[in-house]
């Protein structure tokens, strides 16, 4: 009653904002930023403030991947009635700033089904205009720089960016810097033309995974030289998967077109090298492949030629190989190549190419990168060794003793002659023991899993050697991780019974009466009555 006397309310009261004392998501991620570090942000910076607990038995997603991959999450309201209750509490706020009213809209916000309808809402401020342009920024901005919780920071952000007249770069740049704000930071900086595409190769350069992602997509107009030189040499490159930029950076940075200098840097030579070769690799992805693009045979053959005095690394060889692979893949009709390769130019190229994995000093730059190469010129080198006659046991048990770990590779070589060397490195390097804690449902995804992944390559292959590895075996039956416990219960299936060592009948009862789950269990008695397992 007589609600209609009561003074309306503004400026908005900060001082008791609907998030509480809860700390500021944009602060967080300015906290850390490392100012060693020009992409991305400190360890700590990527759980922010409003991060559930983590649970074990659900897949979780990487920062932007859910906005990238479901823009639109399933609200059970249509989405006209949304865009009706948003714009209508965003004219309630401008128009009364108290604190129900605030709550209100950040509650609306909040439950995320904001964002699915945002180009809607923003379609419907356009047209009204009815919404004091002043008093909204001042709302989204303060949401934008205080909100503890995701969903009103991004969809704040969407609409900062729609509004002119202020110079809110920096904040998008600086929240863009986690993955799951960039998407929203590159549409709010390229839907503003006061900002250009400087502002949004600042952000691209900043982010790692499906932030660089998103702004390079945004990217693809630039006519900026700066900008399209750093689009191949640097700009492809990302935490997700490079077949996502590689083709869109050769392409707007006119890759085809920095070949035909005289002489180019090495920087630029291995970036070319790269990109071409992540072109193969995605071709019937998601994303273009090498017959997507329109320059590609002009690129392969400027590299050739550039390539004379350059390739002599494992990763050089590497590329050379599965170009040659690729070629002769169109050569045979399997999978044409479009665009401009011509059968001539296949022809001239596939020969130079022979020319070039034939020469003699190959084997030595591969055995030198088995021996003492980094990671990636390690694995390469492994990938080439039956081309050239190597064996690369030796240095995959290496590599292993010495923290790597490559068990997987390992186990799929051995034989009978060395399994027993594997298995006696895998009971010192693997720790059985913190593996054996109970079954549970947990599906054994993340850092903290590594051990029960080891374990995992190490039993996936035990069939094969009857009664050897029954520690393994007896570990993965107690792993908490399901996929733990189904390998081992598959590799005793894999053994004769007269194999199994004494204890294995007692270890898969005991699992029978403490199994928490129903197809696990299932598959116990099965394999307790002499069943198949599949």
């Amino acid at each position: 009653m007589f609600s209609f006397f009561k003074k309306k309310v503004w400026p908005p009261n900060k001082q008791n904002p609907p998030w509480g004392s809860a700390s500021s998501i944009y602060a967080h991620i300015a906290t850390h930023i490392d100012p060693e570090k020009p992409t991305g942000l400190s360890e700590e910076g990527y759980r922010l403030p409003d991060e559930p607990a983590r649970d074990p038995n659900k897949v979780s997603f990487m920062p932007g991947a859910m906005d990238g991959i479901m823009r639109h999450h399933g609200s059970s309201k249509p989405e006209d009635q949304i865009v009706s209750e948003l714009y209508a509490a965003l004219k309630q706020v401008t128009e009364n700033a108290s604190e129900s009213n605030v709550r209100a809209l950040y509650s609306l916000i909040k439950d995320g089904s904001a964002i699915g309808v945002i180009d809607a809402l923003i379609e419907r401020i356009r047209l009204e205009m009815s919404l004091d342009a002043g008093r909204l920024y001042e709302i989204v901005y303060w949401f934008t720089t205080q909100a503890a919780d995701r969903e009103p920071v991004k969809f704040s952000m969407a609409l900062l960016g729609l509004l002119r007249g202020n110079d809110d770069s920096e904040i998008f740049v600086t929240l863009g810097r986690h993955d799951e704000f960039t998407l929203y930071s590159a549409v709010a900086i390229s839907s503003n033309e006061s900002y250009g595409d400087k502002v949004l190769w600042k952000l691209a350069k900043a982010a790692e995974g499906w932030g660089r992602i998103n702004a390079v997509e945004r990217l693809a107009t630039t006519v900026d030289p700066e900008i399209k030189d750093w689009l191949i040499r640097e700009g492809y490159k990302n935490a997700v998967m490079y077949e996502y930029l590689a083709c869109i950076c050769a392409r707007t940075g006119d890759l085809h077109l920095a070949l035909q200098a005289d002489r180019i840097d090495d920087d630029l030579f291995n970036s070319a090298c790269e990109i071409v070769d992540t072109l193969i690799a995605g071709e019937g992805g998601p994303a273009e492949g090498l017959s997507d693009y329109e320059h590609g045979c002009a690129v392969v053959g400027a590299l050739l030629e550039h390539g004379k005095d350059k390739f002599g690394s494992v990763s050089h060889y590497s590329f050379l190989s599965r170009l040659k692979d690729r070629l002769d893949e169109h050569q045979s009709g399997e999978r044409k190549l479009e665009h401009d390769w011509s059968d001539a130019a296949v022809d001239h190229i596939s020969t130079r190419l022979a020319d070039l994995v034939a020469k003699d000093h190959w084997k030595t730059v591969i055995l030198s990168a088995l021996e003492s190469g980094d990671r990636q010129e390690f694995w390469n080198a492994s990938r080439a060794c039956q081309k050239f006659g190597i064996d690369p046991w030796p240095y995959f048990f290496n590599r292993t003793e010495a923290g790597e770990g490559y068990w997987w590779d390992l186990m799929r070589i051995s034989d009978e002659d060395r399994i027993d060397q594997v298995l006696e490195l895998g009971l010192k390097c693997i720790p059985l023991d913190k593996i054996a804690t109970g079954p549970g449902n947990e599906m054994g995804l993340g850092l903290e899993y590594s051990a029960h992944s080891a374990l995992d390559f190490v039993i996936q292959d035990l069939g094969k050697f009857p009664g050897k590895g029954w520690a393994f075996i007896a570990a993965g039956l107690q792993s908490p991780v399901v996929r733990n416990r189904n390998m081992s219960i598959r590799a005793l299936s894999d053994w004769d019974r007269k194999d199994w060592p004494q204890e294995a009948l007692t270890a898969l009862n005991l699992l029978k009466e403490s199994e928490t789950n129903g197809d696990v269990r299932k598959r116990i008695e099965d394999l307790l009555a002499g069943k198949g397992i599949y």
